[in-house]
């Protein structure tokens, strides 16, 4: 499948989102990377947004219908780092 992807932050279109997080595992936490541009899930949009005390990536299948395929929640107090690459003017 060919299609590219739509990367937005807040709704906004944007090159890539990189968001770097603590990952809890029992007794053990790791670094983790969320790259937006470099993500597997097949969908048509894909939004990242800091809500509250979440960032919310949400995966869209067909945004206009709101079609919904998954949506993930990162506690903001697990972020070490968020990247915003804005589309080139």
């Amino acid at each position: 499948m060919a299609n590219k992807k739509t990367i937005k932050f807040h709704g906004q279109q944007v090159h890539d989102v990189v968001v770097r997080y603590t990952q809890i595992g029992g007794a053990s936490a790791t670094l983790e990377e969320f790259d937006a541009a470099k993500d597997p899930e097949v969908c048509e949009t894909i939004n990242v947004q800091v809500v509250s005390e979440f960032v919310t990536i949400t995966f869209y299948r067909d945004e206009k219908a709101n079609s919904i395929v998954r949506r993930v929640l990162i506690p903001v107090h697990r972020v070490e780092r968020m990247e915003v690459k804005d589309l080139q003017a």
